[in-house]
């Protein structure tokens, strides 16, 4: 099964004390990251603290971006590599994750250390630094337990854990973190009517697990609504709490019988009709739903996405999609209660679109996010009105995280993009694992 990593980056705000030396490599980090991140190589050590072992991993030096296939550790990915890159035949790797960012200094990655390709014991990378020095910790789950990490404040994660304790029977498990994963405890998801106000909802979680979560920055507290206001709901994390809680979807579904490829078997296909949006102002206790007049589809794979969705405010809203393989966008400047299509046209095809703001509301569009698709990006800075192309770069799928925006580099590669002002970005890799 794939990995289940996605670009929920969230945000909060709970600064630990650290001595002046570490606020001075703090500032320069920041510093650095105006042109390039780089990192301090570290030797390798193994410390044992109250019991819990953890690995210190050294960084990585980097001098831009560009060249390498995402399986060349040493080297920056492109923003979107071609096709290419596999591990050696036999060869047994240690296995990252997409990275999750706390803030534009706490950075965790879920990684493996596999005694062999079968075995493995799930660990999360950590640092504090912006990707200088990492520390690694294991995580409290069994061996080769799929996992769902997020990052809801700087130091507060949670994970989603599946393991396959007995054929067919499926253990579903939560567990926190309020020390930047150093430590664990489980956690135990309650169902709400509404969400308190401050807490983080997931994007995409709700699309494959079911129902909208959402997760309390400072204690890792998880919860979910018992019902969303639509049909295969996607939420919008990294907004803050006085946006509301933005969700795109479907009014209602409809499941029909399609045969596979090979035409020995068929199965049901369930896809959406009446795509919509959906924003609450209280938590998720009410909801305002519109409904567009045309099928605004986001994914490749058929009608599973609905319209992409980018917002910072929740005034100015916009609604992004393709419509017969042509591009569609809608505008909202009053909350949602009012939409209005814009003028433009282009032809993408069956790529899927992804849409964010960026700073004087700059709209950034990614249409296809694989490297043989030839993936196109625009922007747009007059509402939607038009669009123009712009070279492939972050900016489509970024968040709002405390001190600026990041972006994460999966699937093509477990690092991520920062950016200070949204505009001139860095890349952070991933830690060099064992």
């Amino acid at each position: 099964m794939p990995d289940l990593d996605f670009t929920g980056l969230a945000e909060a705000a709970r600064a630990a004390f650290r001595p002046q030396f570490s606020d001075v490599v703090r500032r320069e980090a920041r510093r650095r990251r105006t042109v390039r991140l780089t990192g301090a190589a570290l030797s390798a050590a193994v410390l044992a603290v109250a019991g819990v072992a953890t690995v210190a991993l050294p960084g990585s030096d980097r001098t831009g971006i560009g060249g390498g296939p995402v399986f060349e550790p040493h080297r920056t990915p492109d923003f979107i590599p071609t096709p290419g890159g596999t591990p050696a035949p036999g060869e047994v790797r240690s296995k990252t994750g997409a990275m999750v960012v706390g803030d534009l200094d706490h950075l965790y990655v879920r990684w493996h250390d596999c005694r062999s390709a079968d075995d493995c014991t799930l660990m999360v990378a950590a640092t504090e630094d912006g990707g200088a020095t990492w520390r690694s910790h294991p995580l409290p789950v069994g061996r080769n337990a799929m996992v769902d990490l997020r990052a809801v404040a700087p130091r507060v994660l949670v994970a989603w854990a599946q393991d396959d304790v007995a054929e067919g029977q499926p253990d579903q498990t939560w567990h926190a973190s309020t020390d930047g994963g150093a430590t664990w405890h489980d956690v135990q998801p309650e169902t709400v009517d509404a969400f308190p106000a401050g807490w983080r909802v997931l994007d995409d979680f709700e699309f494959l697990h079911g129902g909208i979560t959402a997760v309390d920055p400072v204690t890792g507290a998880v919860a979910s609504l018992p019902r969303g206001p639509l049909e295969m709901a996607r939420a919008v994390s990294g907004l803050p709490p006085d946006a509301g809680l933005w969700v795109s979807g479907y009014v209602d579904t409809v499941t029909t019988q399609t045969t596979d490829n090979t035409g020995a078997a068929t199965y049901g296909r369930t896809t959406g009709t009446g795509s919509a949006v959906a924003v609450s102002r209280d938590g998720g206790r009410t909801w305002e739903r519109q409904v567009f007049p045309e099928e605004l589809v986001a994914s490749s794979e058929g009608d599973l996405a609905a319209a992409a969705i980018a917002t910072e405010d929740g005034r100015t809203v916009y609604a992004v999609g393709r419509v017969a393989g042509v591009l569609r966008i809608y505008r909202s400047v009053d909350g949602g209660q009012h939409w209005q299509g814009t003028p433009v046209r282009r032809e993408v095809g069956n790529l899927t679109i992804r849409a964010a703001l960026g700073p004087g509301g700059r709209l950034v569009i990614q249409a296809g996010p694989e490297g043989d698709q030839a993936p196109l990006l625009f922007e747009s800075v007059d509402g939607g009105l038009t669009i123009r192309p712009i070279p492939a770069g972050p900016g489509a799928t970024a968040v709002l995280v405390p001190g600026g925006y990041a972006q994460s580099g999966w699937p093509w590669s477990s690092g991520a993009w920062l950016s200070m002002d949204g505009m001139q970005w860095s890349y952070v890799d991933p830690p060099e694992v064992p």
